[in-house]
């Protein structure tokens, strides 16, 4: 357990009050801390499951510009069917094993073959996975003094952020690692390590070593009505060099802008909270005809 755990009870009793003295967007001073929940129903929405590239310098990897990416998301937007993630393995950011783990993907997806993320086994998706996925559920977040807490609707998924200035002695490598956090004027600078190599970077496929390193600057744009995680990925095992990638968050699921939310059978929820509860269904049999079932998680060895 990570030493900074004890001040998570008391940071989130703590929450209550920090939130209702919270400041507007409108009114933050340049000094004053972001306020992500400036209602307590505020939940984000990502714009997209793929990276958003950098304005310049190295990237993630993309989809291949010769099989283009319809996800279900921008089927309930535009109606357009859905295909299979094939990403450009030619990314100069890959090292050679790297590269062949998503051509040896890509030819799965292209010959057919369903291909079943950890997920919907109900294993976790890892920090790059977690910023990346609150799509039909919204990902909540709590600031407290000493902790910040995002909360993840799809599978309640919770990662905890420390407001710490350095990582505990003996970081144990776990499924969502070790974050500690700070402000920068309007921005949570957040830093993790200690992640486990079971997890994918994106939804191409893409790997990673346990010398993952990951620092997010998470702040508000568009006058408080979006958000922004700008990260920056750092893995010697993995990648030839260190690359950044952005996420961005609304204040809605993008098939509401379009249709009526409570004519969207797929939302669990609208686009404004409140927080709901919701499990992932641990199912020993695969959701899908003719492929094999992932095993259900187990916890093994005690945490403490």
């Amino acid at each position: 357990m990570s030493t900074h755990a004890g001040n998570f009870t008391a940071g989130c009793l703590a929450s209550a009050l920090y939130l209702a003295g919270s400041l507007s967007f409108s009114a933050m001073a340049a000094d004053t801390p972001p306020v992500f929940t400036p209602d307590p129903s505020a939940g984000w929405f990502s714009y997209s499951r793929g990276w958003i590239p950098p304005a310049s310098g190295p990237g993630p990897v993309l989809p291949d510009p010769k099989h283009p990416h319809v996800t279900n998301d921008d089927f309930r937007v535009t109606g357009a069917q859905p295909t299979g993630a094939v990403g450009d393995p030619d990314n100069p950011i890959l090292q050679p094993w790297a590269r062949e783990k998503v051509r040896e993907r890509n030819e799965r997806v292209l010959s057919g073959k369903p291909y079943v993320s950890g997920g919907a086994s109900c294993w976790p998706g890892g920090i790059l996975g977690f910023i990346r996925s609150p799509m039909t559920r919204p990902m909540y977040i709590i600031q407290a003094p000493n902790v910040v807490a995002m909360i993840k609707t799809s599978f309640n998924d919770v990662r905890h952020i420390y407001l710490a200035d350095k990582h505990s002695e003996n970081v144990k490598t776990s499924w969502y690692g070790e974050s500690i956090g700070h402000y920068e004027g309007d921005t949570l600078v957040v830093d993790t390590i200690g992640l486990d190599d079971r997890t994918s970077v994106d939804e191409f496929g893409t790997p990673h070593t346990k010398q993952l390193h990951v620092v997010e600057r998470w702040h508000l744009i568009d006058n408080g009505e979006g958000l922004q995680a700008d990260v920056h990925i750092e893995d010697p095992g993995a990648f030839t060099m260190p690359w950044n990638a952005i996420e961005r968050y609304r204040r809605f699921e993008a098939a509401v802008a379009k249709v009526p939310v409570e004519r969207l059978a797929q939302l669990a929820t609208p686009e404004k909270g409140p927080l709901t509860e919701a499990f992932c269904a641990e199912n020993p049999h695969s959701f899908f005809p003719g492929v094999d079932a992932a095993p259900i998680p187990q916890a093994n060895v005690p945490d403490f």
